[in-house]
């Protein structure tokens, strides 16, 4: 009985797997260009055209210094997908910045579903205007249901990636980041290559 548990969560997880790449890639190329159509008018203004002043230099606030953001993902049909990862962080410096995020996503249909959710930390740098590069450790909870059955687990994550990010560092923007897991826990139901897009304000 347990090995077909097992059998069972397995091809489950490869159904996941399949999923993921087919709606969850879609859903965040539609979100990032639909964003950055709006965004993209907005970032040239009369002040580009003036040199700038040089600026004051002021003494390093933490409540002056936070940025925030996060990603959306929505897909509905035989098969429902929803993902949503808020954060919150403070810049060290005007490229680096670290903080803290949740993540949630769930995959189902009918009486069998899967549910994943966490806390996570990450470190992220913005090394160019366009450039993002992210390292995230998150603590994963799994929550299997299927009819009657449910099963309960965590593992690890530890993810890294590079993304191309759209906006003002000042204001808001856009991004699309490829990331994938570092640890690459067997049990894990993502697959190796996590598409991630979102916004980010602040950063």
């Amino acid at each position: 009985m347990i090995g077909g548990f097992f059998l069972k969560m397995d091809r489950f997880f490869y159904a996941i797997r399949f999923i993921y790449l087919r709606y969850m890639k879609r859903v965040s190329f539609i979100f990032f260009f639909l964003f950055s159509f709006f965004i993209a008018p907005a970032q040239r203004t009369d002040d580009d055209y003036v040199t700038p002043s040089k600026p004051e230099k002021r003494p390093w606030v933490w409540n002056e210094n936070l940025f925030y953001g996060g990603g959306l993902g929505l897909a509905f049909g035989n098969i429902s997908v929803v993902n949503v990862n808020p954060q919150v962080g403070v810049k060290v410096l005007p490229w680096l910045g670290a903080g803290v995020g949740f993540d949630y996503n769930f995959v189902g249909n009918g009486g069998r579903n899967l549910q994943t959710f966490g806390p996570s930390g990450f470190v992220r740098l913005r090394p160019l205007d366009f450039l993002i590069a992210q390292a995230e450790i998150t603590q994963v909870f799994v929550r299997y249901r299927e009819n009657t059955f449910e099963a309960n687990y965590n593992f690890p994550m530890a993810l890294a990636g590079l993304g191309f990010v759209q906006g003002t560092r000042s204001g808001g923007g856009v991004f699309i980041m490829v990331m994938t897991d570092l640890i690459g826990d067997p049990r894990s139901p993502f697959p190796p290559i996590i598409f991630r897009t979102g916004f980010t304000v602040g950063f």
